[in-house]
């Protein structure tokens, strides 16, 4: 459904569990359903009100996502990777309940940024 909106491109997800309970409970079927987009960033678990668990976080999830998949327990450094890895014409779709809602203009901004360094013309780049 998301791609039919798009120009062709790939559908890159990232995504962050909500809470360490339903991460150990679903591990298996989160990484079963990101497998339907093309490439997928799995998060460490926004763990709202709970504690952590031992051995729960978004490497649970990510070892069930078989299409190129990347864990990026850094959230720091999510919208880098997200905006290296995009190409014209991809969709990128933030999906949690926490604070992966903040990703999407730091997302824009990297892509925006890359633009502007590969743009012709500019100081230092071949275009």
């Amino acid at each position: 459904m998301v791609l039919e909106q798009g120009d062709g491109g790939r559908c890159m997800v990232v995504f962050q569990p909500h809470l360490y309970s339903r991460t150990k409970a679903f591990a298996a079927e989160f990484g079963r359903a990101l497998n339907a987009a093309d490439e997928v960033f799995v998060l460490d678990v926004y763990g709202a009100r709970e504690q952590p668990l031992a051995g729960v976080s978004g490497a649970s999830v990510a070892e069930h996502v078989t299409v190129p998949m990347r864990y990026v327990p850094d959230f720091s450094a999510v919208a880098q990777q997200v905006a290296a890895a995009a190409s014209p014409g991809d969709v990128i779709v933030t999906m949690g309940a926490g604070d992966v809602t903040l990703l999407g203009p730091e997302i824009l901004t990297a892509l925006r940024v890359r633009a502007n360094r590969s743009a012709p013309g500019r100081p230092g780049v071949l275009g």
